[in-house]
């Protein structure tokens, strides 16, 4: 029972944590997502994003964090010349 209470207390977390950052305004995720790419020396095209919705998640809440996620992106692109390094 120790492992099933585990697993749900994260599962609610995730999805605390994902809705809270839909709350975000959209420079609000950029400096989120800024820091995480920096810490993390991740390539802007190496970024797995697709399936980081959690499970509990409704359909309209995946389209809106792949619509800002994926605007935030291209922004970040667009800002270095089309190809971004976190090191830039």
């Amino acid at each position: 029972m120790g492992r099933e209470i585990t697993d749900r207390t994260l599962c609610h977390s995730h999805h605390e944590i994902f809705s809270a950052w839909l709350g975000f305004t959209l420079a609000q995720q950029k400096a989120d997502l800024d820091e995480y790419l920096m810490a993390s020396q991740a390539p802007l095209d190496l970024v797995a994003y697709r399936d980081i919705a959690p499970a509990t998640a409704h359909q309209v809440e995946r389209q809106l964090f792949l619509a800002d996620l994926e605007t935030l992106l291209d922004l970040l692109r667009f800002e270095h010349g089309g190809a971004y390094s976190p090191e830039a």
